[in-house]
This record gives structure tokens, sequence and C-alpha cells, in this order.
């Protein structure tokens, strides 16, 4: 749905479709090819080495929250870099966009697994700790909130990194990125669990904000729709695949040790790449096309909540498979794609229209141009 706060730009949902599509490709592909091959629950010790680099786009899926995370930042640095931000009205805006989705999907997981409820956890959950291990484990309505948290604490940092910028300009991303990198080495040097620190919290995560924010201030300075811009999807597409393969073939996110302290950074800069070119490279699609990825990127939230509890479900009742094929990859890839998607597809698209946008529409705007730009 469009922002009263940013100037739309169509291919942001494109890619935010993209992003909540692959996480679903991610799940379903893993937990239905590790189904049929064995009997035994699942966990990270079963994690494939791809057979070729684009499996692996798949198979590393994961990667889709990284997406998330450098979009998110990107759209508030353009919207706000050059504006007042009033901190008041983007924590307003960000409650609405979404907790009410959240609130729903915590509530069931509470009436589904009663036995996990208690005041501390419920606490953690609501006030943005849902990736803590205190916060309520509701199966598998409450499985991604650990995203939900970290993108809240970049929230809750967005309007200090916004005015350093204006008062530094990139330089001070750019040093903070390095500071986090020495952090996360320093922290591996001393033996932490690098996939608890760089995968489930911000301390991993926010050089990915980063890394969205300083796309965005390119974004704003020199970006235009041509053909060398259109050259950078296909270098930035080529960048992620490579980079997932190679991170693959060390284990991928089954393995836990020192690549983990710059995997975060790596990954979110190949995706801005690909974020800037695609940006570019879109205006070449038909409108019906277009149109379609609009719809997907606007139910994009609903398919990132509602996809695990449809396909956990599903699994639970042996009912994911209805399709076979010789290979138990092609029939997870098979299934997913024209039995689970269009199902959380659907179901997406009625909790947008029911719970998401009669909050949505209550947003308002919260940006003013800058004094400077009003004395001109």
């Amino acid at each position: 749905m469009k922002s009263s706060n940013f100037g739309y730009i169509p291919a942001l949902d494109h890619l935010r479709g993209f992003a909540a599509l692959l996480v679903l490709f991610f799940h379903g592909c893993h937990l239905i090819t590790h189904s049929l091959q064995s009997d035994v629950a699942y966990n990270l010790s079963f994690w494939p080495l791809a057979e070729n680099p684009f499996i692996s786009l798949i198979i590393e899926g994961h990667t889709a929250v990284s997406l998330f995370f450098v979009l998110s930042a990107f759209v508030f640095t353009v919207g706000s870099s050059q504006r007042e931000l009033n901190f008041v009205g983007f924590y307003r805006n960000r409650l609405l966009r979404t907790y009410p989705l959240f609130l729903f999907f915590l509530t069931l997981g509470i009436i589904f697994n009663t036995e996990n409820l208690s005041w501390l956890g419920l606490a953690r959950s609501v006030f943005f700790g849902a990736n803590s291990p205190e916060a309520i484990d509701g199966g598998a309505f409450t499985f991604v909130f650990w995203s939900i948290a970290v993108e809240w604490h970049f929230y809750l940092l967005f309007p200090f990194l916004i005015l350093l910028v204006k008062k530094f300009d990139w330089y001070a991303l750019t040093l903070l990125i390095f500071l986090l990198l020495s952090i996360r080495y320093y922290m591996m040097l001393e033996g932490a669990n690098m996939l608890q620190v760089s995968y489930w919290s911000i301390m991993g995560r926010l050089d990915q904000f980063l890394i969205g924010m300083l796309a965005g201030l390119f974004y704003l300075r020199y970006f235009d729709e041509s053909k060398k811009f259109d050259v950078l999807a296909l270098l930035g597409l080529l960048l992620v695949v490579t980079a997932l393969y190679v991170f693959n073939q060390l284990g991928g996110n089954g393995s836990n040790y020192g690549k983990w302290a710059m995997w975060p950074t790596i990954e979110a800069s190949c995706w801005a790449i690909f974020v800037i070119g695609y940006l570019s490279f879109s205006r070449c699609f038909p409108a019906w096309l277009g149109k379609l990825l609009v719809a997907l990127g606007t139910v994009s939230y609903s398919v990132y909540l509602v996809h695990y509890v449809v396909l956990d479900y599903l699994m639970g009742r042996d009912w994911a498979v209805w399709l076979h094929i010789s290979d138990p990859f092609g029939t997870a890839l098979l299934n997913t794609t024209f039995i689970i998607m269009p199902l959380v597809v659907l179901i997406s698209t009625a909790t947008y229209w029911i719970i998401e946008r009669p909050f949505l529409v209550r947003r308002r705007t919260y940006m003013a141009q800058a004094h400077a730009d009003a004395q001109a």
C-alpha cells in the first residue's frame, strides 16, 4: 500500500513480493524435501548442498530477510534524508503497519499453545523482544517473529541514524559498518556463537540496514533509469547468486563458524547493488506484469506471516505433497509452486484486507520539508 510519507516506487513492491515468496520457497523446499527423505525431525545438520548456483538461491532463501532489511532502510532514507522526521508520527505509523497482524498471530499462537504462555514472554514478544529465548513460543504462528523484532530495533535507531547522516553524510554509515564488523570479529575470536549473533540479532543485522541507507543515499544522488543502471540489476543478481552458492558450499546456514562475522555485510551489499539496478530495469516490464508484482508486494507482509502456518498445517496432516516426481527437491519445488503458494497468497489477500488495511489507512504524514528547503 502506498505511503503518504514517501514518493511511491512500484518496483520496491515487486521486490517485497519476491522476498516474501523466496522465504516461502525456502521453508517449503527444505521441509518437504527432508520429509520425503527422512523420518527424523528436521534440524540444521541436514542442510543440503546446492548442485548449481541458482538452486542455492532457494536453499539459502533465508537471504530474503536480508533483502527485506535493505529495502526497509532504503525506503526510510529516500523519504526522510531531505525532510524533517516527526518521531511520534514515525513510530505511530510503524505500529499501524506491523502490529495489527503481528498481534493477531501472537493471539493465535497463545490460544493454540497455552502451555507456553507467561507474562514475561508476553511482555518480551509485545515490546520488541520476540527474537529472545524468553519470548512466547506460539509454534508456527510466531515462527518468523524474530525478524519483526529485529526490524523494530532498527526503527528505534533510525531517527538517530538519519540525524547522523544529515550531520556527517554517508561517512557516518560507513564508519558504523566497519565498527560492527570489528565487533563481530572480536566476538568470534572470543568464541561467541556467531550464528546466534549474526543471524538472529540486531548486532548481526544492523549493517544490513546501514547498507540499505547507503543505497538510498546513492539513489537520491546518482540514480536514473538507463541502460547503465540496468546492468547493475544483472551484476547484482550474479553477485547474489555467486555469494549464496559459495556460502552454501561452505556449509550454508547449517554451519556455525567465522564466516558469520562477515556474511551479513557481504549479503546485504550484493542485494543493495541488485536493488539499485532493478529499480531501473523494472521499467522494461509490461504493464500487466508490473501490476501483478505490485499486488503481490502489497500482501507481502501477510505472505511472510501466513506462509509458515499454512506449511506447518499441511505437513502436519501429510497434505503438503500432491504432485510427485522422482527427485525429492523437485517434488518439493513443484508442490510449493502449485499447491502451497496459491493457498498462501489467497489467505494472505484475505488477512491483508481484513486485518492490515483497516489500520494502514489510518497512517498519517509525519514528514515535513526541512527548514532550509522551506526557506528556498
